[in-house]
């Protein structure tokens, strides 16, 4: 009987917990979402830290604290995906630091407990009274966030590659791209954008370019024309879904003769309402350079495809297509 009523008491606690820990956690995404233009850190590490803490206010042991914090962000980001409030590629990026917001909070919470809740005349009044104030901390915090997270960061990211054939070839692949396809980078298999084709009305400045995704479009206008060795290309529209703290403003191609091969080189430039900046520029980075991957590895195929076709011998004379 009382090992089960122990037990009884270890779920409820546990119970307790997590439902405290998805309550400050998923309320404080609410709080803060507005249009979901710019998220910085209270979102990504006061309101983790605030659920963590809120957890270790009423729960006493640190491995049910533990337990209660897993279950809890799991359950919020699990809620925040499948509602589609987020997507799976953001909630994969963001885990690890509300994860350390998170356990930070539960950390100096538990300790805040043991020194000073549980020495107080009334634990249960002063803990009740912490967590009524957690709400207003974090809209206080947002409030003085705000202007500082509303400007908007550019970043330029480049990749590059090396492909068969000349600078007039390539380029001939690169001003409409028919059909992409083939083995998809890890982003792009997870939920990130996934290009299809794009299109081409003019081949010269002013033109407008569309480029295809399996889950909406981008609008490009050409800004400058020098074939075969430099497109420019600035983004006037998107109906991407979701990611509206994000932004593609220009894109770009380079192209060099290199020998009997063509340097290939992308960049592209983003505008970002994401901090904090030293962890988000490298998954931006990551992001961004996957989509280049899969254009890139497309015409890397198309050129070497098409040398393989000029070399190939002539059935008729037995002489390569030159």
């Amino acid at each position: 009987m009382n090992s089960e009523r122990s037990n009884s008491n270890v779920f409820n606690g546990i119970l307790l917990g997590s439902l405290v820990g998805f309550a400050f956690a998923f309320g404080g995404y609410l709080l803060l979402r507005g249009d979901q233009r710019e998220f910085g850190w209270v979102m990504f590490l006061l309101v983790p830290f605030v659920s963590g803490f809120a957890v270790a206010a009423v729960v006493r042991r640190p491995d049910r604290i533990l337990a209660c914090c897993i279950t809890g962000g799991v359950l919020t980001l699990s809620i925040l995906v499948v509602t589609g409030l987020e997507g799976i590629v953001c909630a994969f990026m963001a885990a690890p630091l509300i994860a350390a917001g998170m356990a930070l909070g539960a950390f100096i919470g538990y300790h805040v407990r043991g020194k000073f809740i549980d020495r107080s005349g009334g634990p249960g009044s002063t803990t009740t009274v912490i967590l009524l104030l957690c709400p207003f901390l974090i809209a206080a915090a947002d409030r003085v966030e705000r202007p500082f997270r509303s400007v908007q960061q550019r970043e330029t990211f480049t990749s590059e590659v090396m492909v068969s054939g000349t600078p007039e070839q390539a380029w001939s692949f690169l001003e409409r791209m028919d059909h992409l396809d083939g083995a998809k980078p890890f982003l792009l298999s997870v939920g990130l954008p996934l290009p299809q084709k794009c299109e081409l009305d003019k081949a010269a400045v002013g033109g407008k370019r569309v480029c295809y995704f399996h889950n909406g479009l981008i609008n490009q206008e050409v800004t400058e024309w020098q074939r075969p060795n430099h497109m420019g290309l600035r983004i006037t529209g998107s109906t991407l879904p979701g990611r509206h703290w994000l932004s593609f403003i220009e894109a770009s191609y380079e192209l060099s003769s290199v020998g009997n091969q063509t340097r290939v080189v992308r960049h592209t430039t983003i505008g970002t309402r994401l901090y904090p900046r030293w962890y988000w520029r490298p998954l931006e980075r990551w992001g961004v350079t996957s989509e280049h991957e899969y254009v890139l590895s497309n015409l890397e195929r198309w050129t070497k495809e098409a040398r393989s076709e000029i070399q190939a011998p002539n059935p008729e004379t037995g002489n390569a297509k030159f």
